[in-house]
């Protein structure tokens, strides 16, 4: 019974393994595709950087403001779009809402 046991815990561990390394090969995959300058990513730290250029494992990424730094390759998590621009367009929306003149009229309480 315990040989029993003992082999189906390792037919699982095996398993769950050969999955593990075909999602991170999955990963792998994607991110060699997203590596074309010009792509936002994010890097496991939670940095956010437009791609600027790839030279073997290091990359260059640049800030909102410009500047540029360098990155081992693995330290990239994935393409990924900042969260800030959608909030810059969230603002901009609102704002364009703002501009439009409301009835006050309507808004008075009446005596």
């Amino acid at each position: 019974m315990l040989v029993v046991m003992g082999g189906g815990f390792f037919l699982m561990t095996r398993m769950a393994k050969r999955q593990q390394e075909k999602m991170q090969a999955e990963q792998d995959r994607r991110l060699q595709e997203a590596l074309v300058p010009g792509t936002w990513v994010r890097t496991h730290s939670g940095f956010y950087g437009k791609l600027v250029e790839v030279d073997g494992d290091v990359v260059t990424l640049a800030t909102p403001l410009g500047d540029e730094t360098l990155w081992h390759k693995r330290a990239l998590l994935g393409a990924e779009q900042p969260p800030f621009a959608a909030a810059e367009e969230e603002e901009t929306s609102s704002l364009e809402q703002a501009d439009v003149p409301k009835d006050t009229e309507a808004d008075e309480p009446q005596a």
